[in-house]
């Protein structure tokens, strides 16, 4: 395997739950202001990725489930800020915390 290929090393627990934090606190943020403040709600959203990115191989060993209610519910709350959809947005927002909780019930960090 070359270095390109090689996975990467699994996230710590502990950053795993912070990084899970965050992205459920950016995303009651989006919830707030995807119906107001468009720009703001974009913005959010673009802090997503680089928040998932360096967690979510270990996310998706550790719990399939929770990986993919998070990668579904990233979608959902894109399309809300591009359609500056309150009630999407707060829907995502409220399905992403409930994944959160429940990954970090078992997976405490």
């Amino acid at each position: 395997m070359s270095a390109l290929t090689a996975p990467e090393q699994p996230a710590t627990a502990a950053a795993v739950a912070t990084g899970m934090r965050k992205i459920d606190q950016i995303a009651k943020e989006i919830a707030r202001s995807a119906g107001t403040d468009k720009a703001r709600a974009v913005s959010l959203d673009g802090q997503i990725e680089p928040t998932w990115k360096p967690i979510e191989d270990t996310v998706k060993r550790n719990d399939q489930d929770t990986y993919l209610a998070m990668e579904d519910n990233f979608a959902v709350l894109e399309k809300a800020v591009g359609g500056e959809d309150a009630v999407a947005a707060a829907k995502g927002s409220a399905a992403i915390s409930s994944a959160v909780q429940a990954y970090l019930a078992k997976y405490p960090g």
